[in-house]
């Protein structure tokens, strides 16, 4: 008996499949061709396939007409759903019902046929079939596809980096993928990036205690952050308890951690990866990161924060210096300080799967913010010419609140952190756009490269052509900057059937 199941639904519940069905009929070829008025014979043009049709025979016999609302409901879709059959394992087709069943009924029971169209005439495999890298007598890292379906298909590709590399390229005799700039060791100034500052995996060794919080020095300094290689790493570890009262005017206590620039700069970039999560709706807390400039005047920061005890409520604050020594709140967004992803962006699930980075970028008198997904770009014509000196990271509670267990938020750390200068207009051996430990996805349907899971449009360069592979064995081979060094590499498709 066969078993179909379509849009996860086993219709042969209630049917049972007759004999005259079968999925072997073939592709639907159409092929175009001119006729020739006074020549003998025709003039091919090209040929194509049209839609599948899948015609189903059955028999059935329903005790009522629920049965036979149940095989409507189930048919009743508004696009194209799985449709499976345990006789073609592994394989789907994406079809949507077609005309009515052709049912002759007597007493309810009878037989009839269920016509499914496929739009895209392909079966589709239900598994990836992946081809790693290696080196060839060359040297140059090259993998052999094997396409075993009976149609063209689009290749996903994995690049980890040993070393970096400011350029990434894959080649094949159907097309050519290439990102990055070709010569950027030649050291040619476009937007040329140099790594000032890395703290991964919680490795914050080269940042020291700071006194002041220059964001808002009426966040008192009254104890002594850590940072350690636990959960990934972090830095804003703090004591069990610490002095949350005892000056006047203040607006919350804590610690400071400060990292000071040797030489300011005035075009930078930071990348980091945050984590501010309760363990009960009562516990308040304030975690900060704020760009300092050589008159201690804040540049730009992002806060996060919460002093609400009944609800687990907190927010985003993105902030700009006002040029005088004043904290701007310029955009602002609700949050709540859960374990999951979504509501919360920095919360431990987010964390695990990777995705709780930020960014901030300063160019000139333009200031901008990555949170969540989305870009946030202001205009602060007060910071043009302002200079970076130091970069602080604030962990506390607000006044008002304590240091214990109930009061004060349960995670509030930096994972990892990345400070950039711009734009540099000299010569200089600086790691690249693709840095070292990146991993490099490219998604061949879909059109684009994520690099450490952030879309880098911009790097494409024009030319690039998201090839398909045919049937057969196809090779492919990588291509990056001679500097750079490749610690693995895979291709993988899903195959498809005509």
């Amino acid at each position: 008996m066969v078993k179909v199941t379509f849009n996860g639904v086993e219709l042969t519940q209630y049917i049972t499949v007759l004999e005259g069905f079968s999925l072997w009929k073939g592709a639907d070829f159409d092929p175009q061709i001119t006729e020739n008025t006074i020549l003998s014979g025709s003039e091919f043009n090209y040929t194509r396939r049209k839609h599948k049709t899948i015609s189903i025979p059955f028999y059935v016999e329903y005790e009522s007409s629920e049965g036979y609302d149940f095989l409507q409901s189930a048919l009743n879709v508004k696009e194209p759903k799985e449709l499976t059959f345990d006789i073609y394992p592994n394989r789907v087709f994406y079809a949507i019902p077609s005309g009515d069943l052709n049912f002759s009924e007597y007493r309810l029971s009878g037989k009839g046929t269920i016509k499914f169209i496929v739009p895209d005439g392909l079966a589709h495999a239900t598994y990836t079939r992946t081809f790693e890298f290696e080196k060839n007598d060359s040297g140059i890292f090259e993998a052999e596809i094997i396409n075993d379906g009976s149609e063209e298909v689009t290749v996903d590709y994995e690049i980890k980096l040993k070393k970096e590399s400011g350029f990434i390229a894959v080649t094949s005799p159907y097309g050519l993928l290439q990102y990055g700039k070709y010569d950027e060791e030649d050291g040619y100034i476009d937007r040329k990036n140099v790594t000032l500052l890395s703290n991964q995996k919680g490795d914050f060794a080269n940042w020291v205690d700071g006194t002041t919080f220059y964001e808002n020095p009426n966040k008192i300094v009254t104890t002594q952050m850590g940072y350690d290689s636990e959960l990934g790493g972090r830095l804003g570890t703090m004591p069990a308890s610490f002095p949350t009262s005892g000056t006047a005017g203040a607006f919350g206590y804590g610690a400071c951690k400060e990292y000071i620039l040797e030489t300011p700069v005035e075009q930078w970039y930071i990348w980091a990866r945050a984590w501010f999560e309760t363990g009960f709706e009562t516990q308040n807390g304030e975690w900060c990161l704020a760009v300092i400039d050589e008159q201690n005047h804040l540049l730009a920061g992002m806060a996060i924060e919460k002093n609400n005890r009944v609800q687990n409520k907190a927010a985003i604050r993105f902030l700009l210096g006002d040029g005088a020594g004043g904290s701007i709140v310029k955009r602002e967004f609700d949050l709540t300080p859960s374990l999951w992803i979504p509501p919360n962006p920095y919360g431990n699930n987010s964390r695990i799967q990777g995705s709780n980075m930020f960014d901030l970028v300063k160019e000139k008198d333009r200031v901008q913010f990555f949170y969540n997904g989305g870009y946030y770009p202001f205009s602060a014509s007060q910071l043009n010419g302002k200079k970076a000196k130091r970069i602080q990271f604030f962990v506390g509670n607000y006044a008002g609140s304590d240091s214990s267990v109930r009061q004060f938020v349960t995670h509030h750390y930096l994972n990892d952190f990345t400070f950039q200068e711009l734009h540099v207009p000299y010569w200089k051996d600086v790691p690249n756009r693709y840095p070292t430990g990146a991993v490099i996805e490219i998604d061949g349907s879909a059109g684009e490269i994520r690099v450490n899971k952030q879309i880098r449009l911009d790097d494409e360069i024009l030319g690039t052509k998201y090839f398909k592979v045919p049937p057969g064995k196809t090779k492919v081979q990588l291509n990056i900057s001679s500097f750079g060094e490749i610690e693995s590499a895979t291709a993988t498709i899903k195959e498809v059937y005509v």
